[in-house]
């Protein structure tokens, strides 16, 4: 687990593959301001990371980032009864074995209101994924619609120099392919674009450190310009 921001905000990538590259997959964990953990996209849940999350707090908050990634989910809903647990849009009518308290939206859940900002990236009804910004972190947490790939190993930065986003961020080509409507996926960008963030955690690749927004806006700039 990597402190990204002193007893506030963690993040811990586990291996997936993509095309037999791993891509890593990326589960954030944010501090309410009620001392409980909000844990976005659940990762496997290991011995280990059941220990980790013990030392931060009580686990409140469960999200999930699109209908995809969702397969950890029953571990974490027989551990944490006790925790909301929320789906992405459209994920409910998979996971009918998970008792969701609720989808997310466009507008803050109560249980994170005026502590995070939260959308969901519209333009393809198939695929949406929700958007977070901590802004006592300055950071933007995305799902696939972003990538970088720039570190690790030889096969993975080569695949990153083959596609393209190994120097810059990328919007990765099959999600390119699946908007169905850009006048929504745009009014999304630009609201995303007037948070207040720097940095960029997406679920796959590397971390984005610095100039976040300007890198946003370039990955995306083939639709906002259009």
């Amino acid at each position: 687990m990597i402190e990204w921001q002193a007893n506030h905000l963690w993040h811990h990538s586990e291996t997936y593959r993509c095309f037999g590259v791993d891509i890593g997959q990326r589960m954030t964990i944010i501090r309410l301001d009620d001392e409980s953990l909000l844990v976005h996209n659940p990762c496997e849940l290991t011995e280990e990371i059941r220990t980790q999350i013990a030392t931060l707090g009580k686990v409140s908050c469960v999200t999930t980032v699109n209908q995809r990634l969702h397969h950890p989910l029953s571990d974490w809903w027989l551990v944490y009864p006790n925790a909301y647990f929320y789906s992405a849009p459209g994920l409910a009518t998979k996971r009918t074995d998970i008792g969701f308290d609720g989808e997310l939206t466009s507008t803050s859940s109560p249980r994170w209101r005026n502590q995070l900002y939260q959308t969901v990236l519209r333009g393809n009804d198939q695929h949406e994924e929700v958007i977070f910004c901590d802004p006592a972190s300055r950071t933007l947490v995305v799902g696939e619609s972003l990538i970088l790939l720039n570190d690790g190993s030889m096969l993975r930065r080569t695949a990153g120099k083959a596609s393209g986003c190994s120097k810059h961020a990328l919007v990765p080509f099959n999600q390119r392919f699946r908007i169905k409507e850009p006048k929504l996926l745009r009014r999304s960008l630009q609201e995303i674009l007037t948070w207040p963030f720097d940095h960029i955690l997406p679920v796959h690749g590397d971390p984005i450190y610095d100039d976040g927004k300007k890198k946003l806006a370039a990955a995306y700039n083939w639709m906002l310009h259009n």
